[in-house]
């Protein structure tokens, strides 16, 4: 029998922050800020399918989420793990394999000018236009850059099209969901960390595999997997479904 392997976008997916949960229903406190204070929430429908997946199949993280912020989150991944929209992958040991460092790094490598320039570049207009710029990275090598906003996405849509009317390199992917933006590195994104992944796994017999996630975003690492969850209300089913209703 193949192994069934369940790639997990984590943050709207499978828990979210209070705002976004269902209002009036119970929910459980899944994740922490780093202070400790309850951040993110599991629905009662979100933590029976977690249960589900996790006695029956192979979970694996597919997150933006840094090392530690996934650490922060009460769900115990023992396989792989892929973190830093997807430039970070972590073998169940915890270690980096030998062949991120032949394959990943070099990409990293390649993109740290572009990061560190731009990075600069939205540090310096971040308090006049309303948003935060954080640098993220493994080792010494930047591994992406968020911009995060608390308005209702105006101050990144104006970001977002500041980096584009000054053109991208082609080692740089631009990441925007919705009060979220992210500069991610070519090669080194989640579609590309699922098919790595995937290809270790099937070293050891045959899988089938299963993505979830919410965003647009998170299509592309989606359509690597033999089958696609989406959750209700996602971004993806509200942009892409609602031709379909009845």
């Amino acid at each position: 029998m193949p192994r069934i392997v369940i790639f997990l976008d984590l943050d709207d997916t499978i828990l979210q922050t209070a705002p976004k949960c269902p209002p009036g229903e119970p929910v459980e406190p899944m994740a922490v800020d780093r202070a400790g204070r309850a951040l993110s929430f599991m629905t009662r429908a979100q933590r029976r399918l977690l249960d589900f997946w996790l006695e029956r199949a192979t979970v694996i993280p597919v997150t933006g989420r840094t090392d530690d912020a996934l650490a922060r989150v009460a769900i115990e991944f023992t396989s792989w793990r892929i973190t830093h929209h997807g430039a970070v992958i972590r073998q169940p040991d915890g270690r980096l394999p030998a062949w991120w460092h032949v394959q990943v790094r070099p990409l990293l490598v390649a993109a740290q000018p572009s990061l560190w320039n731009i990075a600069a570049r939205l540090n310096a207009g971040a308090t006049k236009g309303g948003y935060r710029v954080s640098s993220h990275a493994v080792d010494e090598w930047l591994t992406y850059i968020s911009v995060k906003t608390d308005d209702d996405g105006a101050a990144l849509s104006r970001v977002r099209t500041q980096l584009e009317e000054t053109g991208l390199p082609p080692e740089l992917v631009l990441h925007h969901n919705g009060n979220n933006l992210a500069l991610t590195v070519t090669g080194a994104q989640k579609h590309d960390a699922v098919r790595r992944v995937a290809l270790e796994l099937e070293r050891e017999g045959p899988i089938v595999t299963l993505g979830a996630g919410d965003s647009l975003t998170d299509i592309p690492f989606l359509r690597a997997c033999d089958f696609a969850l989406v959750p209700r209300d996602s971004q993806i089913q509200l942009n892409t479904w609602s031709e379909y209703a009845p």
